[in-house]
């Protein structure tokens, strides 16, 4: 990084309800990157060895205690007539059939494990985090430690390469999320970046240059080392979510100190100055934000939406949402509106963040997931070093309520999460619950109800983990997820809103066999997957799957992406 141009860029932040003070974060401008010099830079990267990476690993078992000892310390807060009232049922649920045909929908093998290490020195790493992103006729894709672009029908066009190597970052790099902005013709990528000293973390932003996704792209960090709620930082702000209306470009995080959780902080940044690859981009810091929700829930995840093409959007209002994350069972969400956003270049001190929580369908924590018996090499192999811990087969870890994204469209907000539930004549499961909410911001703050809400569960005991909901300007959705259980190795699939159905998108090969199962005795899966709309409407979905074929010894994962087209008689030609 020491040969790359640094400008500190003007920070606009002011003091008001619920912002933190100017001066704690800073933006500053990193150069340019592009996959070009990001594939050279590789090319010197030494031997590619065979090893695994626990960074990502061990921050996130630490960051999910943390989570869990902030919701129970709440929990025993609770007045005995409050927990009278909580849920203490999980959703009972019937389960859905395996379509016979899959009629407009295509896809392609994506980023996976083998290809991520070869472009990371050999170091395996679980799980992918993918990113995904559609528009000029590009598809870009990202995991923790990699970057590709293909065109629409699955043919290479940039990449792979390490995300190290993109952004020219030595630290510890994850959490990538992806957006298209058709209105300034730009592609934005995120990232997290820390030390293991956990002493410098920062939020990176990529901006192209331009509508090409394989050619340069602006770099800001964002240092939000300093960034909690609780005041006991240095705080890293863990697993970045995006969104973005007409004015703003909105990162939102979950600071963690190095042993607590110190609240959802979320980042408006002006769209226009970053497209632009401005020197000065002004932006506003909310934070202590867990004070406007009610008795003991907590901002935590809250996720910016995404607005598609052919909608208007909200002119003024971005609109984010979040589940609830304090009880063991719950039945409601959080509705943010982010009100004023024209002011994010004159004034972002104008701009408020505002909640009502909406009552909805019950959800509860996912439980971890069974799948298919079959081989496991490292398994074997782990039990011949005498690796202590369990070498069985694993169940695959189903994550917690966190939401996964969230789309605005026709006034509507539509999000789903994973739950636990149970089916008939099954044990307990994971499930996906979706919901959609008609939501207005009105001056005494946003207002929501419940338009439509469902689940999807999978058959024969098998279970449906970390779902993504994307919906075009027509209302037609989908939600892509891995479908896993006795009768099925960790599969891509996916079931259209409205349909009885869930749809396979690409069968799994194998059983999930990755170190963090046998060495962490925390097979770890997810930790998201994708989904987004392309110009003409169709659905673009990807999610995490085990492949077969070729594999890093310390890892088989591989993800797939999908185009569903918005008439699926039609069929697809590719």
């Amino acid at each position: 990084m020491s040969n790359r141009s640094v400008l500190i860029l003007l920070l606009v932040s002011s003091l008001s309800a619920g912002a933190h003070a100017a001066g704690k974060s800073k933006l500053t401008a990193l150069g340019t990157t592009s996959f070009k010099s990001a594939a050279s830079a590789a090319a010197l990267a030494g031997p590619n060895l065979d090893r695994e990476d626990t960074n990502d690993r061990s921050r996130e078992n630490a960051h999910r205690q943390a989570l869990g000892k902030f919701a129970a310390d709440r929990r025993a807060k609770m007045s005995a007539a409050a927990k009278a009232l909580a849920p203490t049922t999980i959703p009972h649920l019937s389960s859905m059939d395996i379509a016979e045909t899959n009629h407009g929908a295509f896809g392609f093998a994506g980023l996976s494990n083998f290809q991520s290490a070869a472009v990371n020195h050999g170091f395996s790493t679980e799980p992918p985090d993918q990113a995904l992103c559609v528009g000029n006729g590009f598809v870009l894709e990202g995991v923790n430690s990699a970057l590709a672009v293909y065109d629409e029908h699955g043919n290479l066009m940039a990449g792979p390469v390490g995300n190290n190597d993109f952004f020219q970052d030595p630290q510890n790099v994850s959490d990538p999320r992806c957006l298209y902005d058709s209105a300034t013709d730009r592609w934005f990528i995120t990232l997290i970046d820390y030390p293991n000293t956990f002493d410098n973390n920062g939020i990176l932003i990529a901006v192209s240059v331009n509508g090409d996704p394989t050619g340069s792209y602006n770099v800001y960090r964002l240092d939000v080392t300093g960034d909690g709620d609780a005041g006991d930082c240095p705080c890293l702000g863990d697993q970045p979510l995006i969104g973005a209306d007409r004015n703003a470009y909105v990162v939102t995080t979950n600071a963690f100190g190095v042993f607590t959780f110190d609240g959802a902080q979320v980042y408006a940044f002006s769209k226009a100055a970053l497209a632009a690859g401005s020197a000065s981009v002004a932006f506003r810091h909310f934070g202590n934000l867990s004070a406007q929700l009610p008795g003991v829930e907590f901002a935590f995840s809250i996720n910016p939406s995404i607005t598609p093409p052919g909608d208007p959007g909200d002119k003024g209002t971005e609109w984010l949402a979040q589940s609830l994350g304090a009880l063991p069972i719950e039945n409601g969400l959080g509705v943010w509106a982010m009100s004023d956003t024209a002011n994010i270049d004159s004034n972002p001190a104008a701009m408020t963040m505002n909640v009502q929580v909406v009552s909805t369908q019950s959800y509860a924590g996912p439980n971890p997931a069974t799948q298919k018996a079959g081989p496991t090499p490292l398994a074997e192999l782990a039990e011949a070093r005498g690796v202590p811990g369990d070498d069985s087969e694993q169940r695959l870890d189903g994550d917690d309520v966190r939401m996964q994204q969230v789309t605005f469209v026709g006034g509507r907000l539509y999000a789903a999460l994973g739950t636990a539930a149970v089916t008939p004549g099954s044990p307990l499961i994971d499930a996906a619950a979706w919901f959609a909410i008609d939501v207005k911001n009105t001056a005494n703050g946003p207002t929501g109800t419940v338009a439509a809400q469902g689940y999807v569960a999978g058959p024969n005991s098998s279970s449906v983990i970390y779902p993504a909901l994307t919906v075009n300007s027509l209302g037609q959705a989908a939600m892509v997820f891995t479908l896993t259980g006795p009768s099925f190795f960790p599969s891509a699939a996916y079931w259209r809103m409205g349909g009885r159905s869930i749809h396979l998108l690409e069968d799994g090969a194998a059983p999930q066999d990755g170190f963090s199962a046998y060495y962490f005795a925390r097979p770890r899966w997810g930790d998201y997957s994708a989904a987004t709309v392309g110009a003409d409407g169709s659905l673009w979905i990807a999610t995490e799957l085990v492949p077969g074929g070729a594999r890093k010894r310390f890892a088989n994962w591989g993800t797939f992406i999908g185009r569903l087209r918005t008439h699926p008689e039609e069929g697809d030609d590719d």
